[in-house]
């Protein structure tokens, strides 16, 4: 008895360990495949974790099988991604304003840190998320998934992302750019590129910029920057295609 008491408070001791460690590997802002890798495991030890150490208490173990089983059945549910977008390019805005004065960190995907890159790919991550929810369209909520997997760079954003942007135009310079081509959620990224900022419409652009240290909007004109005196082509992410 006291055998099975001591291995019952090993694993309930273990568990409660992982839960914090998952909020740490979840928050920590730099993120690579390792740190994913390990917030995954970590994650399915929380899950798994709160099945075993409520296994006695029946209620409690029913309920928590048939939530994680209901949301594991809904992610893998057949489905395809709307062609009408609007609700997820405002999603999406709004989700890009929620990291508004969030720091710079290179390599950062989070609250408390986030890069140019990182920034336009965890908005529309979060964005695909919650609508994938609110419409129950697991689409949506798998894309959300692969762009948080599927890390990568502003420049290769620009080139395509492996279908997942296209070009829209290009310009000298975001203050000479023809603002009839473009539409919010559009992307620019700089010739080299080493930066990229969301469109968030009237003119106004936001971006985790480098030179400012934390997520900025920008209101054309902007004389200061010097992103904005630079050539930049847009593109387009294909989910908010028109």
């Amino acid at each position: 008895m006291n055998r099975h008491l001591s291995l019952r408070a090993i694993l309930i001791g273990f568990w409660g360990f992982t839960i914090p460690l998952f909020l740490v590997l979840w928050y920590y802002p730099v993120i690579d495949f390792r740190t994913r890798v390990m917030t995954f495991c970590v994650g399915f030890f929380v899950v798994a974790g709160s099945v075993a150490v409520t296994w006695k208490t029946k209620p409690v173990r029913l309920f928590l099988i048939t939530i994680y089983g209901l949301v594991a059945l809904f992610l893998l549910l057949p489905s395809t991604i709307p062609q009408y977008h609007e609700n997820l390019r405002a999603n999406y805005l709004n989700a890009l304003r929620s990291y508004g004065g969030r720091p710079y960190v290179w390599g950062g995907e989070g609250y408390f840190g986030i890069d140019c890159s990182g920034f336009v790919r965890k908005g529309l991550e979060d964005a695909s998320v919650e609508q994938g929810f609110l419409s129950l369209n697991p689409a949506l909520v798998r894309h959300g998934i692969w762009l948080y997997w599927h890390d990568t760079t502003a420049k290769v954003i620009g080139q395509g992302y492996g279908a997942k942007t296209y070009p829209i135009t290009a310009c000298p310079s975001l203050n000479g750019l023809d603002y009839s081509l473009i539409a919010p959620g559009d992307l620019a990224v700089t010739e080299d590129g080493t930066h990229i900022m969301a469109y968030l419409g009237e003119k106004t652009w936001i971006a985790a910029d480098p030179i400012e240290e934390k997520v900025t909007e920008f209101k054309i004109p902007e004389e200061k920057n010097v992103y904005f005196s630079t050539p930049m082509k847009i593109v387009r992410w294909t989910i908010l295609k028109p």
